[in-house]
C-alpha cells in the first residue's frame, strides 16, 4: 500500500468513526474500482468488507450482506484467512443486527474458530460477540 493510499485510508477510517459515512463510502468505492481495475483481489475484498461495515452502521442490510458475502468468497478464493475471519465476524454482526440470532451464531462460531487457530487479535471481539449472541439466544428461548 503506498504512503498516500495508506494516509487516505486512515483518513477514511476517521470519517467513519466521526459518522461521516458518505465520505467513507466514497473512498471505499474508489478503492474497490481501482482494485478491480488492477486485478488486486485482496484490495477488492478489503474494500468490500469496509463498505459492508459502513452499510451495517447505516442499517443498509441487503447491501451489507452482498458486500460481505462477496468479500468472504474472495478471501477464501485467495487464501486470505485473516480477512476471511473479519468477513465472517461482520456477517455475524449483520445477522445479529437484523435479528437472525441463529445465523449470527453460525458465522460467529466460524470466525471464532478461525481467529483462535490463527492467533489474531480479532479473537477478543469474536468472544464478546459470541457472549452477546448467547444472551440473545437464551432470551429468545433458544
Amino acid at each position: 500500500m503506498s504512503k498516500n493510499f495508506r494516509n487516505s485510508y486512515l483518513q477514511t477510517l476517521s470519517y467513519s468513526s466521526l459518522g461521516e459515512y458518505d465520505r467513507a463510502l466514497d473512498f471505499f468505492q474508489q478503492q474497490l474500482t481501482i482494485s478491480r481495475k488492477i486485478g488486486d483481489r485482496q484490495g477488492e475484498g478489503i474494500a468490500l468488507v469496509n463498505t459492508g461495515a459502513i452499510r451495517l452502521k447505516l442499517e443498509q442490510y441487503p447491501e451489507c450482506l452482498t458486500n460481505n458475502q462477496t468479500a468472504l468468497e474472495i478471501f477464501r478464493e485467495i487464501g486470505d484467512r485473516t480477512n476471511e475471519a473479519g468477513a465472517l465476524k461482520n456477517l455475524a454482526e449483520l445477522h445479529q443486527a437484523s435479528g437472525d440470532v441463529e445465523v449470527a451464531q453460525q458465522y460467529c462460531h466460524q470466525a471464532l474458530e478461525l481467529v483462535t487457530e490463527l492467533g489474531i487479535p480479532l479473537a477478543e471481539e469474536c468472544q464478546k460477540l459470541k457472549k452477546e449472541l448467547e444472551k440473545r439466544g437464551t432470551a429468545a428461548g433458544k
